[in-house]
């Protein structure tokens, strides 16, 4: 989802660029490549390379990327217990994406009520941080507008997700996902249940760009997109000035 929304950006971006005039990009119109493409993937990945000068997979990377792009601070996503840090991927942040994992420092426990009640607190922030004070079910969950944009129940979503019990055992995913608007554009936040060998471990918190319109629509207009001999050309601009 992080590298489709980048393309997607790039994509989004080059055609309101070259709808403006700007053709700047290579004369020749051709790339690398035999059949004169642009390979939108290494776009995608240089740009994200760039995208911050630091360590990606660091705490500082997802305190800068928390705040700048959702405009919360990574201590207020933190739980009340005392953290397991050690993993090189505890944290992750880049311009489209961000993620914590609050994993719990050895020999603590971790409950279901906790999870639920994180999830409770966590859709609180957002809600906050939102541009109109609600958290929406997003193109992720719905396909039609009006759906996607309606507020999507939190006490609804617990008791959806509140998973069941079968032979005494219980079966509980323990991941919650929602959408709101920041900047105009949808957000999206989702929550995991961190579990090892059936001992819940703590939580992660992913936030990222969402889907602005429904999945369908959004292929079809990429791919509309990368037709147009404009945005090739644009995009092998993009490309060179990326591996500079």
């Amino acid at each position: 989802m992080k590298r489709l929304s980048l393309i997607l950006m790039c994509v989004a971006g080059i055609v309101l660029f070259a709808g403006c005039g700007n053709n700047s990009g290579n004369k020749s119109g051709k790339s690398n490549d035999n059949d004169g493409k642009v390979d939108i993937e290494k776009v995608a990945k240089n740009l994200e390379q760039k995208a911050f000068e630091g360590e990606s997979y660091s705490k500082e990377a997802a305190e800068y990327y928390f705040k700048k792009n959702e405009g919360i601070k990574l201590s207020d996503l933190a739980p009340d217990y005392e953290l397991n840090e050690t993993s090189k991927y505890t944290y992750y942040g880049d311009e489209r994406d961000v993620l914590a994992n609050f994993k719990i420092a050895d020999g603590g426990s971790y409950t279901k009520e906790q999870h639920e009640n994180n999830v409770r607190r966590i859709y609180a922030i957002t809600k906050k941080a939102a541009d109109n004070g609600i958290n929406v079910y997003g193109f992720e969950d719905k396909s039609d507008k009006d759906e996607a944009m309606a507020e999507k129940d939190l006490e609804q979503m617990i008791k959806d997700n509140a998973g069941t019990s079968i032979f005494g055992v219980e079966i509980y995913v323990g991941s919650y996902g929602w959408s709101f608007l920041k900047g105009g554009e949808l957000h999206r936040c989702e929550i995991e249940l961190l579990e090892k060998n059936d001992v819940k471990l703590g939580y992660s918190v992913k936030m990222y760009k969402g889907l602005q319109k429904s999945f369908d629509e959004t292929m079809k207009d990429a791919e509309k997109a990368l037709e147009d001999p404009e945005v090739q050309k644009q995009l092998q601009k993009a490309l060179k000035d990326a591996e500079k």
